[in-house]
């Protein structure tokens, strides 16, 4: 079940952050979109971890901490690849 949900975990911070980059895109250069993109999320995210019981937290922070930092260097590789 843990291998489960930490696909889901993987493939939610996927979603959130190519999303998020791909709106910012239109506003930023593609870099910079990534890195605000991954900044928003990791801080949203972060702010989670308050509303976490306190012997959870570490749990909570590894569901998203580790899918978000799997994702970065593809999110800055897409972005290096495209001109703009």
């Amino acid at each position: 079940m843990e291998i489960a949900l930490g696909l889901f975990a993987l493939a939610y911070s996927a979603t959130v952050l190519f999303a998020l980059a791909g709106a910012l895109r239109k506003r930023l250069p593609p870099r910079r979109a990534a890195l605000t993109a991954f900044a928003i999320s990791a801080a949203l995210h972060a702010a989670t971890l308050f509303a976490a019981p306190a012997d959870q937290r570490a749990l909570f922070l590894a569901f998203w901490a580790i899918p978000h930092m799997l994702i970065l260097p593809i999110l800055l590789w897409m972005a290096s690849r495209t001109r703009g």
